[in-house]
């Protein structure tokens, strides 16, 4: 096989370097897209979903074995960079559509629009994602409650990786596929979603990468680790 489409056929999850806390928001995302996805798609959430709830607790018992985080946390810059694709996907997935015919509402929730929060220095960007916090867990009856929770717990995250680089404390990261067992289970688990999706959707293959979300990773480019596109391709 000629060496430039060797990759192409290689599971290019088992080989993403990153704390094991970011893939598991890697993982979360995906099993979130499977939920509203093809029938193909949809019949492999069922097993990530429980995959993904095991590394959860495995990372959880890693993290209060000391009382702290300081090999599993994502850094400061790592959720800064989540909790702004997360508003990005928000607007896009869930405020549009479901306000397309109220405007009003959707200026409750972004009363200065959404380029006051994508566009916001890095000072008063959790200040402004905080009020969005708000506005989403305020109008759970049309959003459902979920938003306002992944945006809480996008806060939370941030005051403990904030706490963590004041204390000097590092963020560990590995290549997922070598750590074995059922984090090299998830990887295949993703693959087989990433061949899936690119059968069902083979006439339109740029919608396959829907499923995933590799703006939440950091990516390798000439030798150094810089943070992937909003979702970029694998």
């Amino acid at each position: 096989m000629a060496a430039p489409y060797h990759d192409l056929y290689t599971n290019h999850f088992a080989n993403i370097r990153c704390s094991r806390s970011t893939f598991l928001g890697f993982l979360n995302y995906t099993v979130t897209a499977l939920a509203d996805s093809p029938a193909a798609l949809k019949a492999l959430h069922p097993g990530l979903l429980a995959a993904t709830t095991a590394l959860g607790g495995t990372v959880v018992a890693r993290e209060g074995q000391d009382g702290t985080s300081q090999t599993l946390t994502r850094s400061k810059k790592d959720v800064l960079r989540a909790m702004r694709v997360f508003v990005q996907d928000t607007n896009a997935v869930t405020l549009v559509p479901a306000y397309r015919q109220h405007p009003d509402k959707l200026k409750e929730v972004l009363p200065q629009g959404l380029m006051h929060l994508t566009d916001a220095n890095t000072t008063d960007f959790p200040v402004r994602f905080e009020a969005f916090a708000e506005a989403l867990t305020a109008h759970a009856a049309a959003l459902t409650p979920a938003p306002g929770k992944a945006a809480a717990k996008l806060l939370e995250e941030l005051t403990a990786a904030t706490t963590a680089k004041d204390a000097g404390l590092k963020v560990a990261k590995e290549i997922i596929g070598s750590l074995g067992g059922q984090w090299a289970q998830a990887c295949q688990l993703l693959w087989q979603v990433h061949c899936t999706a690119l059968g069902a959707l083979w006439e339109v293959p740029q919608q396959a990468e829907i499923c995933f979300n590799y703006g939440l990773l950091p990516r390798r480019t000439g030798g150094k680790a810089k943070l992937a596109g909003n979702i970029a391709k694998p």
